[in-house]
């Protein structure tokens, strides 16, 4: 009976805990994220889009999980050129592992390496947000 109670109670907890998660931020890049089937995350990044320089998705698998519309962009201060926060929100819809990668590129410089990268191995269909190093 006691193993069903704290059972439950762990369950809530992490319920609880994944629902009320901050966005991932280039801190997390390189990390690896569990998530229950559904779950919706955000990615924030910081970038200058008066640089030339924007976030744009690399790569993931479509099958395991989905971006939500468009990036958000949000400046910091209303000063022309300034930098500014992309927020990307995506849902797991399957079981299964994927890695999201999100280049911070120019557009009109095809070919040309990132200037940066973010990463992040999910693994969806687990019981909720779990992270690991």
């Amino acid at each position: 009976m006691m193993n069903r109670i704290l059972s439950f109670f762990l369950v809530l907890f992490l319920a609880i805990f994944s629902s009320c998660s901050n966005p991932f931020t280039m801190r997390d890049s390189g990390r690896t994220v569990e998530f229950s089937l559904n779950a919706q995350f955000q990615v924030d990044l910081t970038g200058n889009p008066s640089t030339g320089y924007i976030w744009q998705v690399s790569q993931y698998d479509d099958h395991v999980i989905r971006q939500i519309g468009e990036p958000k962009f949000e400046v910091k201060d209303k000063k022309i050129g300034s930098p500014g926060v992309y927020t990307f929100t995506f849902e797991t819809i399957a079981p299964g592992q994927t890695t999201l990668e999100l280049v911070y590129t120019r557009k009109f410089e095809p070919g040309t390496e990132a200037a940066k990268t973010f990463k992040l191995d999910i693994i969806s269909g687990t019981m909720g947000r779990i992270e690991a190093d």
